[in-house]
């Protein structure tokens, strides 16, 4: 019977939260229960379309994936830029650290850094940043260690933010970005073009 309630809670535990972390110590049990019953927990998710993904060490995450549109999360703008920067961070910090490091620890002063090299119109206060962690926190992508009080706060990135945003997303992103660009670019050109023949 105890098996049964820790399916029911790992399956709710993922349908909840996306991610599962085997280097977080209160979800640990979840990922290893993932490991261990695999079969079982996706037997679950298969119904109802959702793939379950067993990433091993160095990442230690389990995932619910599902392809369908319109069921992914939909972040706000300036949840999917924070997710981008602290990715970004996360990849340079863990160049750095020994191979069996499993924190990544990034500074608020850091994502501030990143933050302003985008020249956004509006600077990230401390009130919108927690907002924005809560849904970061939420997803277990990162989180704050302790109260985000100044710009030597810390925030934990956990390695989900490379799943979260994969390399190849990122690059059809890019690609996209770059098409509607030169897209525009060739309607100001033709609009220019208009207004000299008057």
């Amino acid at each position: 019977m105890a098996t049964i309630n820790m399916l029911e809670e790992t399956a709710n535990y993922l349908l909840n939260h996306c991610f599962l972390l085997g280097s977080v110590e209160d979800q640990r049990a979840k990922y290893l229960y993932v490991q261990d019953h695999l079969d079982e927990v996706r037997a679950v998710f298969a119904p109802l379309g959702y793939l379950v993904l067993l990433y091993p060490a160095p990442l230690q995450a389990a995932a619910l994936v599902n392809g369908h549109e319109g069921s992914q999360a939909r972040l706000l703008k300036y949840e999917s830029i924070l997710l981008l920067v602290l990715r970004l961070l996360y990849l340079q910090k863990r160049e750095s650290l020994a191979v069996n490091a499993d924190e990544v620890l990034v500074t608020v002063e850091e994502v501030q850094t990143e933050l302003q090299k985008m020249n956004l119109p509006r600077r990230l206060d401390q009130k919108t940043l927690e907002n924005l962690m809560r849904t970061l926190r939420r997803y277990n992508l990162a989180r704050p260690v302790g109260r985000l009080s100044g710009l030597d706060s810390r925030i934990e990135v956990f390695p989900t933010v490379l799943l979260a945003l994969p390399d190849a997303d990122l690059a059809d992103a890019a690609a996209e970005s770059g098409r509607t660009r030169t897209e525009l670019g060739l309607y100001e050109r033709a609009d220019e073009a208009g207004e000299g023949e008057e």
